[in-house]
């Protein structure tokens, strides 16, 4: 009989241990780490084609609709901007820890984005004039209904790109930082496109 008992004790001790441990697992949230993720997306609703078949190539007073899509899953509201800027192949690119602002902005948008929501912002661009400068195209442009003229040039117009950088507002620091917080230090988070002016 005790040898019994002792067995039934052992076997339940064993199940309630299985069965508690799979209930725990089943029942936990996964660790998550907090992100923001965005894309540009083309006028076709795609994360290509921007240029609707015409390889790189953007011809004078085409006007090109772009728009970003921003996820955020911080936990939070989020402060989100994002910098327009225009560079060419020479231009130093942005990274982790650094945005690209030796390369001049050529404008911006920000947006509240509530936890777990996506923000859909507009970009809209087009070519105005090509100014030969130095041996140089240079682009006279309109982005978002603003005319910008920036100092930027390309040889022949080839290998401009533009550059998306992600900012968020910091309460602590009062103004938009580069990146948002991630575990430990900011996240640098940028996109570029190339294009050519023909």
């Amino acid at each position: 009989m005790r040898r019994r008992i002792l067995t039934f004790v052992v076997l339940l001790a064993s199940f309630s241990l299985i069965y508690s441990s799979v209930a725990y697992y089943a029942l936990s949230k996964a660790p998550a780490q907090p992100f923001i993720a965005w894309g540009v997306f083309s006028s076709s609703e795609t994360l290509s084609n921007y240029f609707s078949g015409v390889g790189m190539n953007v011809t004078a007073h085409k006007v090109l609709t772009w728009h970003f899509e921003v996820t955020n899953q911080m936990g939070s509201i989020q402060y989100v901007g994002i910098v327009y800027r225009l560079g060419n192949s020479t231009s130093k690119t942005p990274n982790a820890t650094a945005p690209a602002s030796d390369t001049p902005q050529i404008g911006n948008a920000s947006r509240f984005i509530p936890s777990g929501q996506t923000a859909s912002i507009n970009f809209t661009w087009s070519i105005n004039s090509e100014n030969q400068a130095g041996g140089l195209v240079v682009l006279g442009m309109t982005v978002n209904g603003q005319q910008v003229s920036p100092p930027v040039g390309a040889a022949k117009g080839l290998k401009f790109r533009f550059f998306f950088e992600l900012w968020t507002y910091d309460l602590a620091a009062n103004s938009f930082l580069y990146g948002y917080e991630g575990p430990g230090s900011r996240i640098g988070n940028w996109l570029q496109i190339w294009f050519n002016a023909a």
